[in-house]
């Protein structure tokens, strides 16, 4: 009698709490809303976790800041590469193969000083107030106008800062200086 009272409970309790909820959902509006209110963020999370990890796909953001600046450094020495050849071409394109290594060295030489930018298109295109023309001018000729040297000038020329200097070299029609 009692196994089949309890029986009898067991099947009985599951059936009223059943009823009990359907009637607190449908019986009053406020608990529709609120249990949607309470469902929504679930819901989310839950699907914010399944696009997260659909098909094993994991992407680190580690790794993908890490593809990101080895693009930017490609792009970086894509463009010093064109600014250092360009300053070769026009600086010393009728010079012997050593003077165009010379004029190479000293832009590169340049980037590694602390009185100059240490980017090569920024060595290549700086300029400088030249109180005798009032204005600014390029270091390298082309762009407006090693040895170890940080700056030379045709041999054609003798500017005022090069009595200053201590020329290093002289290669075809340019002369070297530190």
């Amino acid at each position: 009698m009692m196994l089949t009272s309890l029986l009898c409970e067991a099947r009985i309790w599951p059936v009223v709490w059943r009823r009990r909820l359907a009637y607190w959902l449908v019986g009053e509006k406020e608990n529709l809303a609120f249990l949607v209110m309470l469902g929504l963020p679930i819901l989310g999370v839950a699907g914010i976790i399944y696009f997260a990890y659909v098909d094993g796909t994991r992407i680190e953001p580690a790794r993908i800041q890490a593809v990101q600046r080895e693009a930017t450094r490609a792009r970086r020495r894509e463009v010093d590469l064109q600014c250092l050849a360009e300053n070769i071409y026009f600086e010393a394109r009728g010079e012997p193969l050593a003077g165009q290594y010379a004029v190479a060295e000293v832009t590169l030489n340049r980037t590694g000083s602390q009185n100059f930018p240490h980017t090569i298109c920024e060595v290549v295109h700086e300029t400088r107030w030249d109180p005798s023309r009032r204005r600014f001018v390029g270091d390298f000729s082309w762009t407006e106008l090693d040895t170890g040297a940080l700056v030379y000038h045709a041999s054609s020329v003798r500017p005022g800062w090069s009595r200053n200097r201590r020329a290093v070299a002289t290669i075809g029609n340019h002369i070297f200086y530190r």
